[in-house]
């Protein structure tokens, strides 16, 4: 998965670097939609089981999840600075403040009645997501 990130910016900033050259066989811009699609598709998938979390999920395991979503949100973020897609700024706003909700729970067993909060804060994310996925027409 870090490889993948790791490929992902490293792609996403070569095709934006490469987008000013006039050289024939620079990468088109279909090629950097279609990467920042998949990277998209693959934090999509990561982002699905934050709707999982119920009362009884213990907080290391809300923690796990937010690990695996988060080196995706990061490699989106990182990314972003060169593509200044609005709707990837409010989902990168949205899962910080995913994340910050996670940083304010107890540390007790469970987390109990913050699965509610916890849960509309991760529809949050999904939400801006899809409106990100769907401004970087990924799913034509």
């Amino acid at each position: 998965m870090l490889y993948f990130l790791h490929r992902f910016v490293a792609v996403v900033l070569l095709l934006s670097i490469a987008a000013g050259c006039a050289a024939p066989n620079a990468p088109t811009l279909s090629d950097g939609q279609r990467v920042m699609c998949d990277a998209l598709g693959a934090l999509r998938t990561a982002v699905a089981s934050l709707s999982d979390i119920e009362p009884n999920t213990s907080i290391e395991q809300v923690r796990g999840m937010r690990e695996r979503v988060g080196g995706l949100v990061e490699a989106a973020r990182r990314a972003n600075t060169v593509l200044q897609n609005q709707s990837i700024t409010e989902m990168v706003a949205a899962y910080d403040a995913f994340s910050r909700t996670v940083d304010g729970l107890n540390a007790e067993q469970t987390v109990g009645n913050a699965a509610t909060t916890l849960r509309a804060s991760a529809e949050k994310v999904n939400t801006t997501l899809e409106q990100a996925y769907t401004a970087a027409r990924c799913a034509q």
